[in-house]
């Protein structure tokens, strides 16, 4: 069984026709998303054969024409979708923006001020 480290998994994937860099791998190691991997050490390591499953779970159903609609488009039932339903929508993160704080004012700002107060 071959080994492979971020670097060299995200080279068999790219081989592969997968594009992604490591920072994207890392990214879907934390969420969860990516290929499955273990640990050597601190080092994060990935198998041709985790790799390889990971690729084909990516793929979609065969196709025989442009015309068929792809499979994100339809619904439970098998019939197409306009837009999502409420149910199908996760909540929003973030409900309200955060505020920006004021500037700090220039100590020639702030002596000017006390100058005219005085």
């Amino acid at each position: 069984m071959k080994y492979r480290n971020r670097k060299r998994a995200t080279e068999y994937l790219r081989e592969n026709g997968i594009l992604c860099g490591n920072y994207r791998l890392a990214q879907l190691a934390m969420t969860g998303e990516g290929p499955q991997f273990r640990y050597w050490g601190r080092q994060t390591i990935y198998t041709e054969k985790d790799l390889d499953a990971w690729i084909e779970a990516r793929l979609g159903s065969p196709v025989s024409s442009t015309k068929a609609a792809p499979p994100s488009d339809k619904g439970h039932n098998g019939e197409l979708i306009d837009e999502p339903s409420e149910s199908l929508l996760s909540p929003p993160t973030r409900t309200t923006r955060h505020r920006r704080r004021p500037r700090k004012q220039s100590v020639l700002q702030s002596l000017s001020e006390r100058e005219e107060c005085a």
